[in-house]
């Protein structure tokens, strides 16, 4: 039996929720998940590992893998849609991949330093981790722009991962956590603790190391998708308001 995720520590006075199962979809469990992304009723997923490495387009309702494509020679990291492109980070490489959202067809690359880890849209750019207790703000030619360190009750929330950003809120994968974090871009504290332990325990995971990683919000229903590195399922959830 797997064992499940941890929580290293939780911290008194930060609420905790936990999300409503709306659906669980059938998902692709050779996806090593490590981004997820929403765009005009369709999931973009990008997938890991050296020579594995993908971007797909996924039917939200079946979980059919509509179009794939290879990604040589990278570890493919996060994933983000905006202004009609989307862009995928890379692990070590230093190289976001920008593609046409229609097609996914390649146009052109940015470079950065570091580590790439999770990645999410703005209105005025990207939001991205790299595997710290930091969030870094970026332009939308991904210029370093400010850095944002995370903190759960004043210590150091480290290993961020897949992310998603909405209304001035980023929600954040922690590495071999089994929450999902709600973080104020601002101030960069944790207001609510997301805790899908159900969600991982339901996931039909083979392994412990196959972690939550994979977080992307759909406007138009106003819920969550949220999926993990070779889950055979990915859910779609709803989380109450605060």
């Amino acid at each position: 039996m797997a064992k499940r995720a941890v929580r290293l520590f939780r911290a008194p006075g930060i609420p905790t929720i936990r999300p409503k199962v709306l659906r669980a979809i059938p998902h692709d469990r050779d996806a090593h998940t490590q981004g997820l992304a929403y765009a005009h009723g369709h999931l973009y997923e990008s997938t890991g590992i050296v020579g594995t490495s993908s971007l797909r387009k996924i039917d939200i309702h079946t979980g059919q893998v509509l179009q794939a494509i290879a990604v040589p020679g990278v570890w493919a990291e996060g994933v983000a849609v905006s202004d009609g492109r989307l862009v995928q980070i890379t692990y070590t490489e230093g190289l976001a991949l920008c593609y046409r959202l229609s097609g996914l067809e390649f146009e052109d690359s940015y470079r950065y330093q570091g580590d790439g880890w999770g990645l999410a849209a703005t209105e005025h750019g990207y939001i991205m981790s790299d595997g710290s207790d930091v969030l870094q703000f970026r332009s939308s030619d991904f210029t370093l722009l400010s850095k944002l360190r995370v903190r759960l009750a004043g210590r150091p929330l480290r290993g961020l991962n897949d992310l998603e950003f909405l209304q001035g809120r980023v929600y954040v994968c922690v590495l071999w956590h089994s929450d999902i974090y709600e973080i104020c871009a601002r101030s960069g504290e944790v207001l609510r603790v997301v805790d899908c332990t159900e969600l991982v325990e339901q996931s039909g995971r083979s392994g412990y190391e196959n972690l939550l990683n994979g977080i992307a919000f759909a406007p138009d229903r106003g819920t969550f998708f949220v999926t993990g590195k070779n889950w055979p399922m990915l859910f779609e959830v709803e989380l109450a308001r605060n």
